[in-house]
């Protein structure tokens, strides 16, 4: 049976633990009682399962059980993209999760709408604890600091290919054995962000025939790593 999934912010052995107001409120909401079972996670591989000794107005009280240490799951390339704006941004974030992103570099670009995102921001850490949540996923999505198209390209030199997302490029699957795959804003990336590309080696790919938003092309960028990842006889794949 599949239990809620609640998050905490230190998950670090058994023993009786205090859920935070937020998530007490959420175990409340379900109509939860005294005795029913919870499975705990922190976003930083630890999960263990537990279970409700009291709940008050604002506290909900368990018993956890052993703590189960979740090795990270197998490294994919990081997903490089413009930033989008407003909800739009929590909606790929959470889908980012669900689909296997491990790492998210959002980036500014000559053409970007969004050019700053905090990534210590409460509201950014409820959207990826809220994504682990409908996924079932016990690592959650890393966010890294803004940085521009060249310094992505910089990093990720010489430990893989460097792939981007172009209506003129090849539709398949992306090599998972890519460092980076960017996305850039709908307007598209500026001719001086090409140079950039093409000094990189970097190869379009496209994921339809038509434009596309920064979330839905992001999306779509992830399933082709996992296509990929499976082509390659990897554990998605028969």
């Amino acid at each position: 049976m599949s239990h809620l999934w609640t998050w905490v912010e230190t998950l670090s052995g058994s023993g009786a633990l205090v859920l935070s107001e937020d998530e007490s409120r959420h175990v409340a909401a379900r109509r939860l009682r005294v005795g029913d079972a919870l499975t705990l996670f922190d976003g930083h591989g630890r999960r263990a399962e537990a279970r409700i000794e009291a709940i008050a107005k604002r506290a909900v009280e368990v018993e956890v059980a052993e703590v189960t240490e979740v090795p990270r799951p197998a490294s994919l390339p990081v997903l490089a993209s413009a930033i989008p704006k407003g909800e739009r941004l929590s909606s790929m974030l959470q889908t980012m999760t669900q689909l296997g992103v491990g790492v998210w570099q959002p980036l500014v670009l000559e053409d970007s709408v969004v050019r700053k995102i905090d990534p210590q921001a409460k509201r950014l850490r409820r959207i990826l604890v809220e994504g682990c949540k409908v996924a079932r996923r016990e690592w959650a999505l890393e966010v890294r600091p803004v940085c521009s198209l060249d310094a992505a390209v910089a990093a990720a030199s010489g430990r893989g290919p460097i792939f981007y997302a172009d209506r003129e490029g090849a539709a398949r699957a992306l090599d998972p054995a890519a460092s980076v795959v960017l996305v850039g804003p709908e307007a598209g990336f500026s001719e001086s962000e090409f140079r950039v590309l093409r000094d990189a080696d970097a190869e379009p790919r496209t994921f339809a025939p038509h434009n596309l938003r920064i979330e839905t092309a992001v999306a779509a960028a992830a399933v082709a790593l996992q296509l990929g990842r499976g082509s390659e006889g990897g554990p998605d794949g028969d």
